[in-house]
């Protein structure tokens, strides 16, 4: 599995009125048991991190993955960060998506 920063390896999230920056985490994780897992991890993270919010959301296995990351791309909204499979990296990298 492999984790990427979107965005030239920056963090591109957005602060809101109060300072708290706001980033979405894109993710493949499966079967939902695990998810369940992931999602007190990204609770524990925000618990402990007030300022910085991360929203965990599952976006599919990777059949489903690639087309949305590259809309993503293309649309010029790409998620902050980015849990796939890392056998799709080569086809983002010839895409230019990462």
């Amino acid at each position: 599995i492999c984790l990427l920063l979107l965005g030239g390896c920056q963090l591109q999230g957005s602060a809101d009125e109060s300072g708290v920056v706001r980033l979405t985490l894109w993710h493949g994780v499966n079967p939902p048991a695990n998810r369940d897992v992931l999602q007190e991890l990204v609770d524990g993270f925000n618990r402990e991190h007030p300022d910085i919010q991360v929203e965990s959301l599952y976006v599919g296995q990777e059949d489903q993955q690639t087309p949305k990351i590259l809309a993503s791309v293309v649309g010029n909204a790409p998620p902050d960060m980015l849990w796939f499979n890392p056998t799709i990296t080569g086809r983002l990298a010839e895409l230019n998506a990462i």
